[in-house]
């Protein structure tokens, strides 16, 4: 299958505190791998590595072939390749929703913006958002604010998508709205990583799942193995407590 992450022996302390240690993972076109574990444990601190919001202390991370550690490579670019999902959103609130959509494909992609416009409505339309275009950031629900984040990522047109507990922010009610479009893009075949409390979810979506614990990957399998009967006692227990 064809890589689009691959992770080798990557540690991250700070400071004399190591909060992941000797990772490894491989993240294969169209597959959803979904990272799960106790708050704390380094999950999210492994996807901002991924795209260099944090820096490894040891190790190597490659994306599509290229080792992003290198010193030469351009930071700005390979962040092109990862889209970045937050949980809070991180949208622009002085732009309404139809630009925050546009400003890196014109900024950064330098794409012409009646085509950066075309790329923004169908994103926003995939993601029912099309009727808010005009909107500012704060007449919108968290839910549809999660919703214009996902679509700001994907004009990008990222090789992977990195989701950072993308419902963690967001009234229960809210959650579903949002979990249903990462469904949707799981199904057209989109490479996504996702950090999540969503245990159902990872269960019924996730091609792949890691569980970290104390900055250690515990246990890596199909959602089947990990929701199934292994001898990892603390999955087991983590599990359990979900």
């Amino acid at each position: 299958m064809e890589q689009v992450i691959r992770i080798e022996n990557l540690s991250k302390f700070f400071g004399e505190v190591c909060v992941l240690r000797d990772i490894n993972l491989t993240v294969n076109k169209g597959e959803v791998v979904c990272i799960i574990g106790s708050s704390g444990g380094g999950k999210s601190t492994l996807l901002r590595c991924m795209n260099l919001l944090e820096t490894p202390t040891a190790g190597a991370i490659y994306i599509d072939g290229i080792n992003i550690m290198d010193k030469n490579v351009n930071v700005d670019r390979l962040r092109t390749k990862t889209g970045m999902v937050f949980q809070q959103f991180n949208l622009f609130n002085h732009l309404n929703v139809l630009d925050n959509c546009t400003l890196a494909q014109l900024k950064v992609l330098k794409t012409e913006k009646k085509l950066a416009t075309a790329v923004a409505v169908s994103n926003l339309t995939k993601v029912g958002m099309a009727d808010k275009l005009g909107y500012k950031i704060n007449q919108l629900s968290g839910g549809q604010k999660q919703r214009v984040a996902i679509a700001r990522a994907l004009c990008m047109n990222p090789d992977v998508l990195l989701f950072d507990e993308p419902t963690s922010a967001l009234d229960p009610e809210m959650v579903d709205e949002v979990l249903n479009v990462i469904k949707k893009l799981a199904l057209e075949g989109m490479t996504m990583v996702i950090v999540t409390h969503e245990m159902s979810f990872a269960k019924n979506v996730a091609t792949k799942i890691v569980f970290i614990d104390n900055g250690i990957a515990e246990f890596t399998g199909s959602p089947s193995e990990v929701f199934g009967d292994h001898g990892n006692v603390r999955l087991k227990e983590f599990i359990k407590v979900k």
